[in-house]
């Protein structure tokens, strides 16, 4: 199978016509009939299984790059991807290559149709199939660990099939309410179904309506929990472009000074949630490893300064909670507190409270439609955000809007924000700096 192949192949098992099953009807049986034919990889890869609703992408990538700067090789699954399907999949920082990703594809679509034939739970799904080309890759590649970031929710998430040595909960907030549940109480229920009896859990920072719901069900499954605001501190120095400088102190591990050039307090407590982590693995606090290994810390699309002259952010918020967060790094590191902003969002977000977010914070507000088939049209989305009192603009063609909000931006002499999704990044993919992208992944994307 040659690669363009094999994306295709991927892609086609997205079916966005399909009504989507109700959450409560999701089983993992189909999951779980996956990988027996596989050969269940999951049952002998050490696993960390990281779950939440924001930060939980950077903190299984930082998480990654630490336990390769103390000499582990470690696989790492994540999702979405912003430019190419093999950003999901990687060992020591280096996606999986087009040639292995063919080879692995081709390997398992014989299975996967077996299963459309004969299995009464179906064809894997698309995201399923991804999680067992990771396990499959980590498993051949012989990797010493695998941090792999949990979908959707957490109790019924295909991830949920791997046996996890240490798992984590970045902050929980309201996302996917769809299916998760519209208070908090139930979103973090759903997420602390990666509970394990006995299998330590890291808890970040959360809500206190999210933690409790957390810290009873770790209690009632017997699950040691390792708290970050009570078993680690960090005291910030420096804030700006560059990203942050810190010392930490991890209790009963270690201390030390960081800089950190991914931007946000927030990137902090992240990062904080990692080395908590690497401390339950047994390894040492090497300040002079983690300063060498943080220094090279890129992960695209988190408050990605695009250029700095003219000022170019792009960011993957696409909730609240997370526009929150961002504005916050915008003001204490960028100092930007007004801006052209560049939106477009998938159907199903909460555009009504990123607008109460963002209300004092546009100076001129371009709506465009991400590159999915899910795009919320920009009349839906923009009417959210007509109280502003802010110039509003509709341009559908994202290229064109990117032109146009680069235009008022530098006419009205403000940064240029670019926010809403993921599927936003096609319009940057030269700033965004990733190595060895081919134009055809971009395109199949």
């Amino acid at each position: 199978m040659e690669y363009r192949e094999a994306l295709e192949y991927l892609y086609g098992l997205i079916n966005y016509e399909k009504a989507r099953v109700p959450y409560t009807d999701l089983k993992l049986e189909r999951m779980r009939e996956f990988m027996e034919r596989l050969g269940n990889p999951q049952k002998t890869i050490p696993t960390v299984l990281v779950a939440g609703t924001k930060g939980k992408g950077s903190t299984s990538y930082m998480l990654h790059r630490l336990f390769g700067a103390f000499g582990l090789r470690c696989g790492l699954f994540s999702k979405p991807h912003l430019l190419t399907f093999r950003e999901r999949i990687r060992i020591d920082d280096r996606l999986i290559s087009p040639k292995e990703l063919a080879r692995l594809v081709d390997r398992v679509r014989p299975i996967v149709e077996a299963m459309e034939r004969e299995s009464p739970w179906g064809q894997p799904t698309y995201f399923e199939v991804a999680v067992g080309l990771a396990l499959l890759y980590f498993l051949e590649k012989d990797v010493d660990v695998a941090v792999v970031e949990v979908g959707l929710g957490g109790r019924l998430d295909a991830t949920n099939v791997t046996e996890p040595q240490v798992t984590v909960i970045t902050p929980v907030s309201f996302d996917h309410m769809e299916v998760l549940g519209n208070t908090l109480e139930q979103i973090a229920w759903e997420k602390a179904g990666i509970l394990r009896s006995n299998i330590p859990l890291v808890l970040a920072p959360q809500r206190k309506e999210a933690r409790r719901v957390i810290l009873r069900e770790a209690e009632e499954k017997e699950v040691p929990v390792f708290e970050v605001t009570e078993e680690c501190h960090a005291d910030i120095t420096f804030r700006g472009f560059q990203g942050s400088r810190f010392r930490f102190h991890v209790q009963g591990w270690g201390e030390g000074e960081i800089m950190l050039p991914l931007l946000g307090d927030h990137q902090v407590e992240n990062f904080l949630a990692a080395l908590l982590v690497v401390k339950l693995f047994g390894l040492p606090c090497e300040v002079s490893r983690l300063q060498e290994v943080t220094g090279t810390f890129r992960w695209p699309g988190r408050v990605d300064v695009l250029s700095l002259s003219p000022l170019r952010v792009f960011d993957v918020a696409h909730n609240r909670a997370s526009f929150e967060v961002l504005l916050a790094t915008l003001r204490d590191y960028l100092d930007v507190k007004k801006a052209v902003c560049l939106l477009g969002f998938l159907e199903g977000k909460d555009c009504a409270g990123i607008a109460e977010v963002l209300r004092t914070f546009p100076g001129y507000c371009i709506f465009t439609e991400p590159f999915h088939p899910k795009a919320l049209p920009v009349e839906v989305a923009s009417s959210f955000f007509s109280s502003l009192g802010v110039p509003i603009e509709l341009v559908p063609d994202p290229y064109r809007a990117r032109e146009r909000a680069e235009s008022v931006a530098r006419t009205l002499g403000l940064p240029l924000l670019v926010a809403g999704s993921f599927y936003l990044a096609r319009l940057f993919k030269e700033a965004l700096r990733f190595e060895e992208i081919l134009e055809e992944e971009v395109e199949l994307c």
